[in-house]
């Protein structure tokens, strides 16, 4: 008998737990499909989407280039990660925006997950995946804690292994920096103007919470949260000398985190850019941006 072909759309919150989703499937006994890098194909097979962000058109692009080739797609409905928070609204819709979309697609597996209130809900989407693939519920939570432990727990250093010299925080979400046709490919590009580069996951989650702390007011979108108190941390420790915010176009939450993160960023002294893409940026005017902004700090600080 073959094993049940499972699709995973690369986007959105599969930077974030993708390596753990592929680990759980394969030890369910499941053959895990991942979609290929995004190209532009994939964009315009998202366009159908109108005004939403450009992360999301490119996640339907993912979920159009899955279809025959997987038995089940996995959409999770990713309410809240963390008690009393929230993640983007666009992660709570995922599925229901899939489905209303695009047409002849195989099944969606679309267990909730809201940690909001109560831890139960983890364990209760954990059985009720395991079920989908005729597991039972030993089976499922054994398979569940064998790839957290495959996927390990990263315990980053502020700044990590970046060498000495200039450094930059690239702030944003990991969809945005990780994708490389998103983001334009920008952590290599800041790279090869002699910067050192340091993202989000290169700053330790307590540190990024502990800076948090110093907010004026709670933000209650977990990954905007934390990338606030990445922001924050880098700009406390002086382990920058100048912060990039990329987001993406019609972005509601990063449009306040943003304004946060730049006043943070001039009571500071610490240079910042905001970085906007969405589908119709030039690359060209997006390396003149790059360009510009890497050359100021360079002369700022040869004086």
């Amino acid at each position: 008998m073959e094993p049940l072909r499972i699709g995973l759309p690369r986007g959105l919150l599969y930077y974030e737990y993708g390596d753990l989703w592929q680990n759980f499937f394969a030890a369910l006994g499941a053959r895990v499909i991942v979609s290929e890098e995004t190209t532009k194909a994939m964009l315009t097979a998202g366009g159908v989407l109108g005004e939403v962000c450009l992360p999301l058109k490119v996640y339907v692009g993912h979920t159009v280039s899955l279809a025959g080739k997987a038995d089940c797609l996995f959409v999770p409905r990713i309410v809240s990660v963390a008690r009393q928070m929230y993640t983007c609204p666009k992660m709570m819709g995922l599925p229901d925006i899939i489905r209303s979309n695009i047409n002849n697609l195989p099944e969606v597996i679309d267990t909730d997950v809201s940690l909001r209130q109560r831890q139960g809900s983890l364990a209760e989407a954990i059985l009720r995946i395991g079920c989908r693939l005729g597991q039972g519920k030993i089976a499922s939570l054994r398979a569940w804690y064998w790839a957290r432990r495959q996927a390990g727990v990263k315990q980053p250093v502020i700044g990590g292994s970046v060498s000495d010299g200039l450094r930059i925080g690239l702030i944003g979400h990991s969809y945005l920096i990780q994708d490389k046709f998103i983001s334009m490919n920008a952590r290599d590009k800041l790279t090869a103007m002699g910067m050192a580069v340091i993202t989000p996951e290169q700053v330790p989650v307590r540190q990024a919470q502990l800076a948090a702390l110093h907010l004026n007011k709670k933000i209650y979108w977990s990954y905007c949260h934390h990338l606030a108190g990445t922001a924050l941390a880098l700009i406390a420790a002086r382990a920058v000398d100048g912060l990039i915010f990329m987001t993406s176009f019609s972005c509601g939450p990063d449009s306040m985190i943003s304004e946060i993160i730049r006043r943070k960023a001039e009571a500071g002294n610490i240079p910042f850019m905001l970085l906007n893409t969405e589908e119709h940026t030039a690359e060209a005017g997006f390396l003149t941006r790059l360009e510009a902004f890497t050359d100021m700090i360079k002369r700022r600080n040869r004086r």
